[in-house]
């Protein structure tokens, strides 16, 4: 070999290394911002309902989610569910609705659904939690005592208008804001 084929294999060769040390760096920096990205929505899951909740006495959060996992258009449920603390008011806040608009439980429906249909954004949810926040949050709804707030329109309701509920429950101790959708 001549020197000329020589000082070609070693320009080859290290125009090779160069290319792979800046795939390397190209993975690394992706997985790097992969990582930096989902530790920041599991911050704002986490913290979701506290940021919810702030002006109220809570004394602690059941379950938290502020964005749906997997890709765009995925479908699901978004929630913030807090335990009410012993000072918690037996009135429902005003903050986030006109105390006027609140309806008190049990929730009804226009018709009956069939057995094991899902007549609310609940039980749509159901999957998500912990059965105790599930069984909570059904008795809140199916017992007097509560309040919840399903939009404008006054009980009964259908199943058609309900993207999201506000449930508050002396009761039972528990409030919640749960919709359908990021």
């Amino acid at each position: 070999m001549n020197s000329s084929e020589v000082e070609k294999q070693v320009t080859a060769r290290k125009a090779l290394r160069k290319f792979i040390y800046f795939f390397l760096f190209a993975v690394a920096l992706i997985w790097l911002l992969n990582l930096v990205a989902n530790a920041v929505l599991d911050y704002q899951d986490r913290h979701f309902a506290e940021k919810n909740f702030s002006f109220m006495p809570y004394k602690g959060v059941l379950e938290s989610r502020k964005w749906l996992e997997g890709e765009l258009g995925t479908f699901g449920c978004t929630y913030a569910i807090v335990s009410l603390g012993d000072s918690a008011s037996t009135d429902p806040p005003s903050q986030w609705v006109d105390s006027s608009l609140w309806h008190q439980t049990p929730l009804r429906f226009k018709e009956k659904g069939k057995v094991g249909q899902c007549r609310n954004i609940i039980c749509e949810c159901e999957s998500d939690w912990s059965s105790a926040t599930y069984k909570l949050l059904t008795r809140a709804l199916n017992e007097p005592g509560s309040f919840y707030y399903l939009g404008w329109r006054k009980p009964p309701h259908d199943r058609l208008y309900q993207d999201q509920i506000i449930v508050y429950s002396p009761v039972e101790r528990v409030a919640a804001i749960v919709r359908f959708g990021d």
